[in-house]
């Protein structure tokens, strides 16, 4: 498995997800051109792409003003993914699957900053988001590496503790696309 996951501080959490598995191969991030990323993909199995992103696809690092002007997966990447299976987690993730036609699990909007809780009106503190995130994410690489990746949104849902809006709303925007 190859991973593609931007070194941008606000999803590093998300690198738990990867670290000290013995199956991922390779990991791409912005530093890599478009057709290493492309080769990378056709050389793999699977492929996890973590990070922010949008429906359009997953986004590089930001630049000084925090404007994302890179996606690095995006459209011309999708013919290449087809035939993988995938684990997306950025916000949006599973529009671009079902667009592309990909198959595996992917999120859709998660709340991993207080600016997404303010905008989808869900109250909760920059404490409780980076807490609440770490949870997540660790029961989430306890469930890719115990389970089958169908089988991983219920058994999320089964795990929220806290039941918090926050957590109703993260935890119940897993989905897997066959």
């Amino acid at each position: 498995m190859i991973v593609i996951h931007a070194n941008d501080p606000t999803t590093s959490v998300l690198s738990q997800l990867y670290k000290l598995r013995e199956d991922i191969s390779v990991c791409i991030t912005e530093k890599n051109t478009n057709s290493e990323v492309r080769n990378a993909i056709r050389n793999a199995n699977g492929i996890m792409m973590l990070g922010h992103g949008n429906k359009y696809g997953l986004f590089s690092t930001p630049d000084k003003k925090g404007i994302y002007r890179r996606l690095i997966v995006n459209s011309d990447h999708a013919q290449f993914l087809r035939d993988k299976i995938c684990i997306g987690i950025w916000c949006y993730a599973n529009e671009f699957a079902l667009h592309y036609g990909l198959h595996g699990l992917f999120s859709g909007m998660i709340i991993s900053e207080l600016h997404e809780a303010v905008e989808n009106n869900i109250p909760a503190t920059k404490e409780e988001i980076d807490s609440e995130m770490g949870k997540f994410v660790t029961r989430l690489r306890d469930c890719i590496e115990k389970y089958e990746l169908k089988d991983i949104p219920d058994r999320m849902k089964e795990l929220d503790d806290s039941k918090s809006d926050l957590t109703k709303f993260n935890y119940s925007r897993l989905y897997y696309i066959d």
